[in-house]
């Protein structure tokens, strides 16, 4: 007996053993190996779910930061509107969705974003794909507009990954994010890897 660990590929055909085939370890090895080899390649295919995380809006949040610059709220930036995802690794996937209902001052439109650091402490915050706009109207405040932004982001770089919303307001008007909705995490994993 000899192991085999199966190719990464998928190979189109195989040949059967059939009746007038001569009955040695090549002619079981080939179809053998060619469906090892497809267990492997479909193994390596697509994602994996490997745990969630959420945050609620914990209180009205106040965004104020000058568009161009996309910042935290200023209310409690350390806790509102933040999930943090453990144990991530180079390659995984973060499927992010938020949910939430801004006032927004006459006049004034903000921009928000979801703002992703990869190994919090050390890495750099880098902007997801995707933004969701709001506008006060001329007159008067824009209440409960609600913010719904879907998107994901890859990890470059391996540990704790810091997911929060960012926003960029134009205008003087007050932007306040009230404390119903939240932020979901999911960390999806690479099929073929272990753990």
């Amino acid at each position: 007996m000899a192991q085999y660990e199966g190719n990464d590929t998928f190979p189109e055909s195989a040949e059967l053993v059939n009746d007038g085939t001569v009955r040695d370890a090549g002619s079981v090895n080939v179809p053998v190996e060619v469906a090892l080899d497809r267990t492997t390649y479909l193994r390596n295919v697509g994602f994996r779910r490997v745990g969630w995380w959420s945050a609620e809006g914990s209180s009205s949040s106040t965004f104020s930061s000058a568009h161009p610059t996309y910042g935290p709220n200023v209310t409690d930036p350390a806790a509102n509107w933040i999930v943090t995802v453990t144990g991530t690794r180079v390659g995984d996937v973060i499927q992010i969705d938020l949910v939430a209902a801004v006032d927004v001052g006459a006049v004034t439109t903000i921009e928000f974003k979801v703002g992703v650091t990869d190994d919090v402490g050390v890495g750099s915050e880098v902007l997801a794909p995707g933004r969701y706009e709001a506008s006060g109207t001329t007159t008067d405040t824009t209440s409960n507009n609600p913010i719904l932004i879907s998107t994901y982001h890859t990890v470059a770089a391996a540990g704790t990954t810091r997911i929060r919303l960012l926003g960029r307001r134009s205008g003087s008007g007050s932007v306040i994010v009230r404390d119903r909705g939240g932020i979901r995490a999911v960390l999806l994993r690479p099929s073929g890897s272990s753990a």
